[in-house]
């Protein structure tokens, strides 16, 4: 049977690409958080603001908030890919069984029901 929809397999296709590369990115930016926090630890004023948000603790959190919300869009992408899919696979399913059924039912010896005439109006 020929594969339909090529276009939302490219499009599933895509979303689990941009999930691979939003984590990959999520990853490096909260290195580059990480990093970045422990080169500003010596100061304890971050940004200028008077806030105190500097030094290690904070290189932390930003750490782990940077990893939170990358593996959540890494789902979320990787997700919506899978239930494309998932439609896909259920659409040919469906149609492999009507198929099959279809066979079995010409070879049982039955001849498909004649078609009832119109209905006449008067």
């Amino acid at each position: 049977m020929e594969k339909k929809f090529t276009a939302l397999r490219v499009i599933g296709t895509v979303f689990k690409i941009l999930a691979w590369i939003s984590l990959l990115l999520g990853i490096l930016g909260a290195i580059l958080a990480l990093v970045t926090g422990f080169a500003v630890g010596g100061q304890d004023d971050l940004l200028g603001l008077g806030l105190g948000l500097g030094g290690p603790v904070a290189a932390i959190a930003m750490f782990i908030a940077a990893l939170i919300v990358a593996i959540f869009y890494f789902l979320t992408l990787y997700s919506v890919g899978e239930a494309i899919y998932l439609a896909l696979a259920i659409e040919e399913n469906t149609r492999r069984t009507a198929y099959i059924v279809q066979q079995q039912y010409m070879q049982s010896g039955y001849a498909p029901p004649q078609a009832r005439p119109p209905y006449d109006e008067e």
